[in-house]
């Protein structure tokens, strides 16, 4: 490619090239075209985020917490046997990730999209429930769209 065909050549330093790759305009230009890019297609609405996204940070960093309390109780005990110590820690630490792998997969489980469904789906012990509460897929079960039109930002925070 010459320089008379790269679009991009002739740009001055501080310019960018916008997606219809046409330089954009000075930065007040490029905010407002950001703006009606955002109330044009909006995303999730908050609760839908904080469900989908940010809680599941603080679940895990729950998860640390609880297990590092089973720990230290067992750790804690008094007048027991080591033997009696070592097992009672690691059978509570197993059913306690256990029972947090199965907190888990019922809120954020997603099935996996390049494998075919060819059976209906039955529950075992490591997936209680086809698709997690609070993913995209629960959504479009319960018959509700991903992105609520209502659900969207306010035009006005942004004008």
């Amino acid at each position: 490619m010459t320089a008379s065909e790269d679009p991009t050549a002739s740009r001055a330093v501080g310019e960018q090239v916008g997606q219809d790759g046409v330089a954009d305009a000075p930065l007040e230009d490029r905010v407002e075209l950001e703006k009606a890019r955002a109330l044009a297609e909006p995303g999730p609405g908050w609760r839908t985020w904080f469900f989908q996204r940010a809680l599941r940070a603080y679940y895990f960093l729950g998860v640390l917490i609880a297990d590092a309390q089973v720990v230290v109780f067992w750790i804690e005990l008094p007048n027991v046997s080591v033997s009696v110590l070592a097992v009672g820690a690691v059978l509570s630490l197993v059913a306690a990730l256990y029972l947090e792998l199965l907190l888990y997969r019922y809120f954020w489980y997603r099935p996996r999209v390049d494998v075919s469904r060819v059976r209906r789906f039955h529950r075992t012990w490591l997936r209680p429930c086809e698709y997690g509460r609070w993913t995209p897929e629960a959504d479009l079960a319960a018959g509700e769209p991903i992105y609520p039109t209502g659900e969207g930002p306010n035009p006005k925070e942004f004008l």
